[in-house]
């Protein structure tokens, strides 16, 4: 079987393809296209797109939008609902708050988050499903995807890769791994995770992964510095504020990529007790928590699935 690989750079992050099979090249052009397309209906930054339209319209008028945006709102107030808020798109204005403090490198102050979060809260989200229509209550209040648009688009991809008939492949959006059958050897793909206090390309484990979507969130991805102390991107729908849980960085299995990109922030935010719990309670979804004390713990599934490196020397632990 020919194979082919590509990198692209989309929804802000670097986009690498894998797909074995004679349609390969249109198979990993056609994943660009609906990516790019995608981008432009989701992105918090591109003013034509239907979220920006839907932020714009906030508190004065419903928006109408397709198909696409129409699913992962759905699927964002589901995923609210049974986290707590834990996950929660609705947080965009406590988002934007750290995002352009993050590039001055300065602290907001608690009455800039403390009014931030007044806008924030799913509830404030209307979906009108007979008429595709999408409306935020209040003026003030924004939506942002970054959290669930890359785990929808792997999805899509996946879904064109079968429809042309490609029975092998992997694709990767900026560490929201999806994978269709197994490798070029003919074994199930192996997915490394990230070391949050190692190098990029460090891992501390391994899954075997086919037909199957691996997502992790982590306080080591993005950040900023203040003072000596870093900032990450992650908030806390509680306090407005970066979460200060008890993990460094939980990884979610299953096979939607778009469940396991809402879940891997949700735990991530909830911590390990009531991470395993929120996992424990989603059908056919496994997970891998690195806590802050530098123990593993995996859900009870996982044992033949995940492989541990030797090298990270590290306590690994199965909760049941």
């Amino acid at each position: 079987m020919e194979w082919l690989e590509r990198q692209d750079f989309l929804m802000n992050t670097t986009v690498e393809q894998k797909i074995g099979g004679e349609d390969a090249a249109a198979a990993a052009q056609n994943a660009v296209n609906e990516i790019s397309h995608l981008e432009s209906l989701m992105s918090f930054f591109i003013d034509s797109g239907e979220v920006a339209q839907i932020n714009r319209s906030a508190g004065r008028k419903a928006v109408c939008v397709g198909k696409d945006v129409m699913t992962v709102l759905g699927a964002a107030i589901q995923f609210a609902e049974i986290s707590g808020g834990a996950f929660d798109i609705t947080l965009a204005p406590v988002i934007d708050l750290w995002r352009r403090c993050g590039k001055q490198s300065v602290l907001p102050s608690s009455k800039e988050i403390n009014t931030a979060l007044s806008f924030c809260g799913y509830h404030n989200l209307q979906l009108d499903n007979e008429n595709n229509t999408a409306f935020l209550r209040g003026d003030g209040c924004l939506i942002d995807l970054g959290a669930i648009g890359k785990g929808y688009a792997a999805d899509c991809c996946i879904e064109i890769y079968k429809a042309m008939g490609i029975q092998s492949a992997f694709i990767n959006l900026g560490g929201n791994v999806k994978t269709l059958g197994n490798n070029p050897d003919g074994r199930p793909w192996a997915i490394g995770i990230q070391h949050p206090d190692q190098r990029r390309g460090t891992f501390f484990g391994a899954l075997d992964i086919q037909d199957q979507s691996v997502v992790t969130s982590g306080a080591y991805e993005r950040y900023f510095e203040t003072g000596g102390k870093k900032h990450h991107h992650i908030v806390d729908h509680k306090t407005g504020r970066p979460c200060d849980s008890d993990i460094k960085s939980v990884t979610v299995i299953c096979q939607s990529s778009m469940q396991a990109d809402c879940l891997s922030t949700a735990a991530f935010v909830l911590g390990l007790t009531d991470g395993m719990d929120l996992i424990g309670k989603t059908d056919n979804t496994e997970a891998v928590f690195y806590t802050e004390n530098n123990e593993i713990y995996i859900t009870r599934n996982l044992p033949g699935q995940f492989h541990l490196q030797k090298i990270s020397r590290l306590d690994c632990y199965v909760c049941r």
